[in-house]
């Protein structure tokens, strides 16, 4: 059982592979146009109070530009995609996945390939709800953003504000919650607490539980980068003190009801509504043995797990929604300029040497010098990355799995090199 997994700052570890038996592959790809998402035109982003150390986003080296075509998806490329789909399932032995190409100015490609369940047969579908992992931080951070711009809470103010008589330095704040330069511990770090949530799949979870297995501080605040899955628990906890409402109550508010985001849900504390995958572990590193997660209930992958990690890892969803998301929350469609600024601000954190430039609740990785931002997702049974690339004016790649063994960024860049393929 594996959550997300701690990031600190020498490279993350490649998870063990492992591998599962599949008898039958299914490849179902689709095309979709889709209701606008509102202009093509690239948003205004403003300077925060604090200025950013480099251009907001922007790698050390120039972007490849990537000019938009006026078609975007030609029978040409919509062939190589769904080949390439159908390919990267075979080779990776992926139990399924969702793929979801989008651009500004509405027009999509939809792919899905293989199964939500694999013993019952069931295939996975473009409604298919898969787990998001660590890509709740984008929609959490964007949440203290918007309570920031309008006063509620303050980017630089002491946790022990909210939250008074917790056991870390007082002087930690929200800010360095959500770029990781808080050194609070990253309670999944540890054996105990995992063997505890193993134990019994079933059981339900809560912040207090899981913050007690939060062991020394890493580092004073400010001093060091260290991805702790900690830091967005306690922001969590510090957004529902501050506003007198549940993070999911919020989220629905703000976020999943007006920008139409139809089939996502923070799982920790709503129901969902739909068709959940079954998420899937391999068991050898030889073999396609494989391990079915679920307990049985509509948790994925599990109830322990998934009410445990809350606002740092449990929204679940589907990769269409995650594109749109993207794209609203990139476009400055869901932040003010001031805020959205903030939020790609990688230099505050370059001097200590990240794995990935790090903003607040979001990544900049580049592809084969590509610039993006965006964020991943890894957790037992479910892999995810969502992938928005400005210098394109703003193609987004979404890609699901469930299963834990491939670094979804890698299908990503192979999708994208069908949209945009290397010189020679």
């Amino acid at each position: 059982m594996r959550p997300d997994g701690p990031r600190q700052v020498a490279p993350p570890g490649m998870h063990q592979l492992r591998a599962m038996a599949i008898a039958l592959l299914v490849v179902a790809v689709s095309l979709a146009v889709a209701p606008r998402v509102g202009s093509a035109d690239s948003a205004s982003i403003g300077r925060a109070a604090t200025a950013s150390r480099t251009p907001p986003g922007g790698p050390s080296a120039p972007l490849r530009s990537l000019a938009i075509p006026r078609t975007h998806f030609t029978p040409a490329i919509t062939a190589r995609l769904t080949a390439t789909l159908a390919q990267l399932r075979r080779v990776n032995h992926l139990p399924g996945l969702q793929v979801v190409i989008r651009y500004p100015d509405g027009t999509a490609w939809t792919g899905h390939a293989g199964f939500g369940d694999i013993a019952a047969r069931t295939p996975m579908g473009s409604l298919t709800l898969l787990d998001a992992g660590s890509i709740t931080k984008t929609f959490v951070a964007a949440l203290t953003l918007q309570l920031a711009g309008q006063g509620v809470v303050g980017l630089d103010d002491p946790i022990a504000r909210w939250l008074p008589g917790l056991p870390y330095d007082t002087g930690i704040t929200i800010r360095e919650l959500l770029d990781h330069t808080s050194g609070v511990d990253d309670a999944f770090s540890h054996p105990a607490l995992l063997a505890a949530l193993d134990a019994n799949h079933r059981q339900v979870w809560t912040a207090p539980h899981v913050l007690a297995y939060v062991g020394k501080a890493r580092f004073a605040p400010g001093q060091g980068f260290s991805y702790s899955n900690s830091n967005y628990i306690l922001v969590g906890q510090l957004i529902e003190r501050a506003t007198g409402q549940t993070l999911a109550a919020l989220l629905r508010q703000r976020f999943f009801a007006p920008l139409h985001l139809t089939h996502t849900y923070l799982q920790s504390e709503e129901p969902i509504s739909g068709s959940p995958a079954h998420g899937y572990e391999f068991t050898s590193p030889t073999t396609w043995a494989v391990k079915d997660l679920s307990d049985g209930t509509p948790h994925l992958p599990f109830t322990s797990l998934e009410t445990s990690l809350g606002a740092a890892g449990a929204l679940v969803t589907t990769a269409d929604d995650l594109a749109r998301w993207a794209l609203y929350l990139y476009r400055g469609k869901v932040l003010p300029p001031a805020q959205l600024s903030q939020m790609l601000d990688f230099g505050l954190t370059a001097a200590l040497n990240p794995v990935l430039p790090y903003g607040l609740g979001v990544e900049r990785r580049s592809f084969d010098g590509r610039g993006s931002w965006g964020h991943a997702g890894s957790l037992s049974g479910f892999r995810s990355a969502i992938r928005y690339f400005p210098a394109s004016g703003g193609v987004t790649i979404a890609v699901m799995t469930n299963s834990d063994r491939v670094d979804p960024d890698t299908l990503v860049g192979s999708l994208l090199e069908v949209l945009y393929p290397l010189s020679p």
